[in-house]
């Protein structure tokens, strides 16, 4: 026996869509980002450059354009350049919300009447 269900559908204003979007992303980043400090305990909470680009997937170029632009602040320790995780928690949701805005902007949209 097979059982059919009907689908639903919900009509959500966007600026609702948009934050529970964002409030996902920031939870599953943020635990993604910290379990990564986690099993790297020698430096709790700053991350290389190097471990910056792998984690948020892009080259040290476009990391030097970010702190270029004072969008995340480096330290340097022994000629290493360091990045606090709250900055890159911070610097990935403005990412994310950059490419959200565009995806959504894209979006047909429709009038109810």
């Amino acid at each position: 026996m097979s059982e059919t269900t009907e689908r639903s559908y919900y009509l959500v204003e966007s600026m609702y869509f948009e934050k529970l979007l964002r409030t996902h992303f920031m939870l599953t980043q943020s635990t993604l980002l910290f379990e990564h400090l986690l099993s790297h305990s020698d430096r709790p909470m700053f991350l290389s450059a190097r471990k910056v680009c792998e984690v948020l997937g892009m080259d040290c170029h476009q990391l030097e354009q970010c702190r270029k632009k004072r969008m995340i602040r480096a330290r340097a320790v022994n000629g290493q350049m360091f990045y606090d995780a709250y900055e890159l928690i911070a610097l990935t949701e403005h990412f994310y919300r950059r490419k959200l805005r565009k995806t959504l902007s894209r979006i047909p949209q429709f009038e109810v009447r």
